[in-house]
């Protein structure tokens, strides 16, 4: 006996015929002997494609049930595109949700924060908290609310730059700002490159663009007057070609050279500075007096004195 095949739902159905069923002939819920490329696939369902082309996924494959999800979608979409015109807006929550009403969807989008609508030509534009419009503005904002061991997120800096991060990296080329690049893209599961090489994939340690950009940082040290100058390159290429055997032992090498480790140099013996010898001070204490020694030779000084007669 042939195993079960799962049905294929109705919705996911890619050639519907007039009466509403598959164009299949197989008997449901049967696997069918003439078509093994059918079966060797499952039929998957028609996931919806939205504006920027990506897939639509949602609990409901891509349906949304309720105009306040379309809506945050459409925030959603916003805030990556900072415009988006009413006419594109409508067409993605028909495209998304065809059963939602998607003028309701849009006045919903009207009525939230950081949300501007232009009727004159029907765009809405996404308002950030913060706005930078040029490079005097970023480098003034990065030296004020960033410190040593703290940084701006190079995403909260996207939304805040409606023309893009480039400034970041002429701000760097000029010494003024670090910024802290993650491993990802071309680094990725891969050796780090020697210094001032490139990795195997022939991408330099400061290359691939600012999509490895993480952290920013003002170079407060070189505002102080406490870094160095910027090492040349030809340097950093002959420190790093200069031959250094894992196996050569250091301490030979220096007693080849009438020289000595600094670690096998015994330490000078501290002396410990000695003062004058204080003398105890000798304390006299009375006798004390009992009367049990007393007892003994017959004496009792707790009853009253009796003269002898």
């Amino acid at each position: 006996m042939h195993p079960g095949k799962r049905k294929t739902p109705s919705w996911a159905s890619t050639s519907p015929q007039p009466n509403g069923r598959s164009s299949s002939t197989s008997t449901p819920g049967m696997k069918q002997e003439n078509n093994s490329e059918g079966d060797s696939k499952r039929s998957k369902p028609n996931v919806p494609l939205g504006a920027d082309g990506r897939p639509i996924y949602s609990a409901s494959h891509g349906m949304y049930k309720d105009v306040r999800t379309a809506a945050l979608d459409l925030f959603h979409q916003l805030k990556r595109a900072s415009t988006l015109s009413g006419h594109d807006a409508y067409f993605r929550v028909q495209e998304t949700s065809p059963g939602l009403d998607a003028a309701e969807a849009l006045e919903l989008l009207k009525s939230m924060d950081k949300v501007e609508y232009k009727e004159v030509n029907d765009v809405f534009m996404y308002i950030p908290d913060l706005t930078l419009n040029s490079i005097s503005e970023l480098r003034s904002h990065i030296r004020v609310h960033s410190t040593p061991t703290s940084g701006i997120p190079v995403k909260h800096l996207r939304e805040a730059m409606p023309n893009g991060v480039a400034p970041l990296g002429e701000l760097e080329s000029k010494g003024e700002i670090l910024i802290m690049r993650g491993l990802t893209g071309p680094f990725k599961d891969i050796p780090l490159p020697r210094l001032g090489r490139k990795n195997l994939n022939g991408v330099g340690i400061l290359e691939g663009g600012n999509s490895r950009w993480k952290t920013v940082f003002w170079d407060h040290e070189r505002e102080k007057g406490l870094a160095g100058k910027r090492v040349d390159e030809e340097f950093i290429f002959s420190w790093a070609d200069v031959p250094m055997a894992e196996t050569d032992d250091v301490t030979k090498l220096l007693a080849e050279q009438e020289l000595t480790v600094s670690s096998a140099i015994p330490a000078p013996t501290k002396v410990v500075p000695v003062g004058p010898v204080k003398k105890k001070k000798k304390t006299t204490r009375a006798l004390k007096i009992t009367n049990t020694h007393m007892k003994e030779q017959g004496i009792d000084f707790s009853k009253d004195y009796e003269k002898p007669t």
